[in-house]
């Protein structure tokens, strides 16, 4: 049997050639600081073919239109029940508001996610007031790309509906909806998700609305929750998981596929008690991030071809220096980030468009703005001379 080697394994990935799981959990595993540099070298190379050297950014908000909700996650320091401290729920005039708010600076983006709040209805039904939620600003805003509802909303949508995910995907398109956040995945590995947030969708019923949104031409993105109670072989295991499910999403001919990967670590110095003692963890580490962020593009470059750190959990510096492990692009804006900061992150709720230049022009990369779909603004390019 061919013993592995970093070598034999970096010099088939700059072939073109795919790793297996076990190589890529093998590459996970190493320590030694020269074994370490040539995974992040390769991962910069790969980067640079499949992605080139421009560094992009959007200009976008976020609204967090609601932190009521009915699941309890192990992780989670932002969601309420109705009526305690803390608790709210955006009215109509609040989200026009932040998305005129976003339009007047630039925005080209606006992403929502929400608590899981069961009194969300419209007439007795939850699509309706979802569908409300889109055309609130799509009506008054048809320039901007609405990136909204994560997997987890489509299920609890069509849970409290009666009705199939399809059903729900379809609508909220016809709504306004551009493309969705392929948030929630955390881990794709029931063990894990049994202790992380057992309330949740289930691993294949994530990859099921995930797969059906391609379906439909819904754009979505892809995350991983990391460096929690995950193991190696678990964090390859999704990365694989999200691998195929793009594979097959540009096989059987689908309208939209997967735009981006963007690894989340764990930030718990706000989580509840008891996941926070388990994990025994406030803050990322940051060399955990960029190794496992270089195996992502070397696992999924072929397939993902833009990958993105969080300057939100990882800082701004960071979320940089990520830019050397294998990432293309530095996010967005936000201009507003509720669920990761009352997690404790560091980063903070807003980024400056100059701020993101800076940082990419600090590595004598060119940056470009770009839109949700990594369409390339071309008067916001510039060039590193």
């Amino acid at each position: 049997m061919k013993t592995t080697t970093i070598d034999s394994i970096i010099s088939n990935a700059l072939e073109g050639k795919d790793l297996c799981p076990s190589e890529g959990v093998f590459l996970l595993q190493q320590t030694a600081p020269e074994a370490i540099a040539t995974i992040r070298q390769a991962a910069d190379i790969l980067r640079q073919r499949q992605a080139g050297d421009t560094v992009t950014y959007v200009i976008n908000r976020n609204i967090n239109y609601t932190n009521i909700c009915e699941q309890h996650c192990s992780f989670c320091a932002f969601r309420r029940d109705a009526g305690e401290s803390g608790a709210y729920w955006l009215d109509w005039g609040q989200i026009l508001e932040k998305a005129t708010d976003a339009v007047g600076r630039g925005a080209t983006e606006i992403c929502m996610q929400g608590g899981l709040n069961p009194d969300a209805k419209i007439d007795g039904a939850t699509l309706p007031y979802y569908r409300k939620l889109v055309e609130t600003i799509s009506d008054e805003f048809p320039q901007l790309h609405i990136h909204a509802f994560s997997p987890q909303e489509v299920q609890f949508i069509a849970d409290q509906d009666g009705i199939s995910y399809s059903e729900v995907i379809a609508s909220l398109q016809e709504a306004g909806v551009d493309s969705m956040p392929g948030t929630a995945a955390e881990v794709l590995d029931d063990r894990v998700r049994r202790i992380l947030c057992p309330e949740k969708t289930d691993t294949a019923t994530w990859l099921e609305i995930v797969g059906t949104a391609l379906r439909l031409g819904m754009p979505m993105t892809s995350t991983m929750l990391s460096g929690h109670i995950e193991t190696q072989s678990q964090q390859i295991g999704h990365l694989e998981k999200l691998r195929s499910l793009q594979r097959t999403a540009k096989e059987n001919a689908y309208p939209a596929h997967i735009t981006e990967f963007i690894l989340l670590p764990f930030v718990g110095q706000e989580a509840p008690k008891p996941l926070r003692n388990r994990v025994k963890r406030d803050q990322p580490v940051l060399e955990d991030a960029l190794l496992l962020t270089a195996v992502a593009r070397i696992f999924l470059g072929n397939d993902i071809t833009n990958h993105q750190p969080s300057w939100v959990k990882l800082g701004l510096e960071g979320a940089t220096e990520a830019l050397n492990w294998g990432c293309n692009d530095l996010g967005g804006t936000l201009m507003e980030e509720h669920i990761t900061t009352m997690a404790g992150a560091k980063g903070g709720t807003c980024m400056a468009v100059e701020t993101l230049q800076e940082a990419i022009h600090s590595l004598g990369r060119p940056y470009q703005q770009r839109d949700t779909l990594y369409k390339k603004l071309k008067q916001t390019a510039n060039s590193t001379t």
